[in-house]
């Protein structure tokens, strides 16, 4: 070998070295995030739920801290509040309390989603009720979540579940806004989901229980997202303005479905839904 060949090569393992040092520190950043504290919030068939707290960081509010709830996706089958530590971590420095819920999940749990939607509840329920301790504010809780979770969000958001369920808990469970990353909305027959919920669909379809209560929305969508359509963001916001509320459909050209999750190889959605997730929160006053 030349010695300009044996200096071309190491010169590129050096490259190489380095750029997988870089992709190591900015993937630990993240696999490293810890929340504050973990609280259990139910118990329920002998299983310990918890929501994993980030606590806002900035001057102490006199009402109490703002909350993001965040539902992980995974069809209702899969999934961990592990997948939105790096949102919360953003949120609770532009001080939010961020809170990752845990919630009963089929592969774990043999549940089906009507009890991931009575976990949320009681999620939300237990923010509201133990409000004081937890240092954050009842009347400014923000639901959101991913694919499955955010359908878990805009079901509180439009009063599900309803049987069964007493007027007063059910208006205690509506959080004050709502934030989704490409959302289930719509389960009738002909969706992508719908074969997950057939004999029960009519009951925890969003879109088909909209009414004038539900909260401000933001929804975030890649218009090549398989699972969730433009036009079912679209309807849905429509439904919502129709009712008399608010609702803005954020697109991001190209970008498939879990495509605002953190990744080594690409952060870019990750920062573009954090700033436009900023400016929805500052145009409610929250902070």
């Amino acid at each position: 070998m030349s010695r300009e060949n044996w200096f071309f090569l190491l010169g590129l393992i050096v490259a190489l070295l380095l750029i997988s040092g870089y992709i190591a520190i900015k993937h630990s950043k993240f696999s490293a995030i810890t929340p504050d504290r973990k609280v259990t919030y139910r118990i329920i068939d002998g299983y310990e739920l918890t929501l994993h707290l980030f606590q806002a960081q900035g001057p102490a509010l006199p009402n109490g801290y703002p909350v993001l709830l965040l539902f992980h996706g995974g069809a209702w089958k899969y999934g961990s509040p592990h997948q939105f530590y790096p949102q919360c971590q953003h949120f609770q420095e532009r001080g939010l309390t961020c809170v990752s819920a845990q919630y009963r999940i089929a592969s774990v749990h043999d549940s089906d989603p009507r009890v991931a939607l009575e976990d949320a509840q009681a999620a939300i329920l237990y923010l509201r009720q133990h409000a004081a301790e937890l240092y954050i504010n009842p009347k400014r809780i923000i639901a959101g979540g991913g694919s499955a979770g955010g359908h878990l969000a805009a079901a509180l958001g439009v009063g599900l579940p309803i049987k069964d369920t007493p007027m007063d808990r059910k208006n205690l469970s509506r959080p004050n806004a709502l934030v989704l990353y490409n959302p289930m909305l719509d389960l009738s027959p002909g969706r992508p989901d719908h074969h997950l919920v057939a004999v029960y669909w009519s009951d925890i379809s969003p879109y088909h229980h909209i009414d004038g209560n539900i909260p401000p929305t933001l929804i975030l969508l890649g218009t090549e997202d398989s699972e969730v359509p433009v036009s079912t963001a679209q309807a849905f916001c429509d439904k919502v303005i129709y009712n008399g509320g608010q609702c803005k459909l954020a697109l991001y050209e190209g970008a498939k479905h879990g495509f605002f999750n953190h990744s080594v190889e690409n952060s870019k959605y990750f920062n573009l839904t954090n700033q436009i997730i900023n400016k929805f929160i500052d145009s409610l006053g929250f902070l």
